[in-house]
């Protein structure tokens, strides 16, 4: 903690909406705002990860009994392990089947340690939004799974402010975890979540002006990923960009308690992507929207309409279709065929699937033992190609880690293809010069999106990468001459 905002930034306050960043002076893409270090690291939810170097573990501190310690630790936080192994009558058995209980027991272990005590006032200042999670879902889900036991296992009788812990107290941090939380990578590149109370303030935005890259300290830098002009808000995006409007809206509002009336989500086009539009299946030709957030979705063309709860049955059952079938290309082509009849090709579900092929190729492309054709290479590049327009027209101007890896998946087919096409005697030496010269350029531009990304971070690491192939395509260019 104690890392600033960059100079150009001001921290502001709206009457409603509270907290916000906003530009003083113009910053330039790519300019640094933030650099901040995390309150807290937590496992995901249900998993058990070593409390030391956050590896998958299975088996527990022989000291403390309940942290998990993976085989290559042998210790852990020493004050957390002193204060925990001194509770005698704690009851490591129910909190061991809770595993969502031991995030809680860090934050209440930060308010125990006078060296950490004020990090942990600093996180109970942060906003939470308790009152309006009452009695929801995600309420019931922490009252089961982490109040009851937490109450029940007797850890509150051997801390110094166990008496101000009540079931109130406990769904506050848990709040205070989901609204003031990221998902970062874990060491085996699963996911974690980070406490970053600085990083928190940043307005939401379904088109962000910043992008956030995590390094493997867990430290965040955040960065603008467009001009930002003095006056502008600072924005990031808590959500999944390649997402639908709904799925983004429903996520942010369970988890960060969100509103989101940004231009993009009141845009039932999504900026003429149509990541959420259907196809008419009254009239074939039309696009049914769902317009001002009604229950009904309509078709532009015919006017024919549908009930959302219809949509949702459909597009919940292709979405455990998806999940049947993460690597299987032959299942996954079939469904996309399948879903193209009633769904947008740009809909977020049919990206989705896109991916998943594309992903899979790429196994396949840099197999030699598997020996593809030429249709996997134009396979690949043409789900690339789909991927790169819908992230052009959803994040329009900014520079972007998604848009840099898609390119780069695309212009590293392309080139390989030309090459097998040249050998072939389908292009000529000129053709292929001037097909490179392409890949050249569009290599040099999904470079220049990851310049700003720090080094010790796979991205860091693919552009290294991409530098050592720029040059390698460089000196093909070279030899045709």
């Amino acid at each position: 903690m104690g890392e600033n905002f960059n100079k150009k930034c001001t921290i502001e306050t709206h009457e409603k909406e509270g907290r916000y960043v906003k530009a003083s002076e113009n910053i330039s893409t790519g300019e640094c705002i933030l650099l901040e270090q995390p309150t807290l690291l937590l496992a995901s939810d249900g998993e058990r990860r070593c409390g030391n170097c956050f590896q998958l573990a299975q088996v527990y501190c022989s000291s403390c009994k309940i942290t998990n310690l993976c085989l290559n630790c042998k210790d852990h936080n020493k004050y957390d392990c002193s204060k925990l192994a001194s509770m005698e009558n704690l009851n490591c058995d129910l909190l061991k089947r809770n595993t969502e209980c031991y995030g809680i027991i860090k934050c209440l272990l930060l308010q125990e340690n006078p060296e950490t005590k004020s990090y942990f006032d600093t996180m109970l200042e942060a906003d939470c939004y308790l009152e309006e999670r009452r009695g929801t879902e995600i309420w019931s889900h922490y009252d089961a799974n982490v109040v009851k036991p937490l109450l029940k296992s007797n850890i509150l009788k051997y801390l110094t402010h166990g008496a101000e812990v009540n079931e109130d107290f406990i769904q506050r941090l848990c709040a205070l975890i989901d609204v003031n939380g990221f998902e970062i990578r874990a060491p085996d590149y699963g996911t974690m979540k980070g406490v970053y109370l600085r990083g928190t303030i940043l307005t939401h935005d379904c088109t962000p002006n910043t992008q956030v890259a995590i390094d493997d300290k867990y430290c965040m830098k955040i960065y603008a990923s467009r001009t930002i002009e003095p006056g502008e808000t600072i924005t990031n995006c808590y959500t999944n960009v390649l997402l639908g409007t709904d799925e983004r809206r429903n996520v942010l509002k369970m988890v960060k308690n969100i509103n989101c009336k940004c231009k993009r989500c009141m845009d039932p086009t999504e900026f003429e992507s149509h990541m959420s539009t259907l196809l008419c299946v009254e009239c074939k030709t039309g696009f049914m929207i769902k317009k001002d957030q009604s229950d009904k979705w309509q078709c532009v063309n015919c006017e024919h309409r549908r009930d959302s709860k219809d949509v949702e049955k459909m597009l919940g059952a292709l979405q455990e279709e998806i999940m049947k079938s993460p690597n299987d290309i032959y299942k996954l082509e079939m469904i996309l065929m399948r879903y193209s009849k009633a769904l947008h090709p740009h809909h977020y579900l049919l990206i989705d699937i896109k991916q998943n092929i594309a992903s899979a190729l790429r196994q396949i492309l840099n197999d030699p033992s598997q020996c593809p054709g030429r249709k996997v290479y134009e396979r690949k590049i043409e789900l690339c190609e789909d991927i790169l327009k819908v992230l052009h027209l959803i994040l329009p101007g900014c520079i972007s880690r998604l848009k840099a890896i898609t390119l780069y998946e695309l212009v590293s087919t392309q080139a390989e293809y030309y090459r097998m096409r040249y050998k072939e005697n389908e292009l000529t030496k000129t053709h292929l010069k001037e097909l490179l010269h392409e890949v050249e350029q569009m290599f040099r531009d999904a470079i220049r999106m990851l310049l700003y990304e720090p080094k010790d971070t796979p991205e860091g690491n693919l552009l290294q990468t991409m530098l050592q192939e720029l040059k390698y395509l460089q000196t093909d260019i070279k030899m045709l001459d």
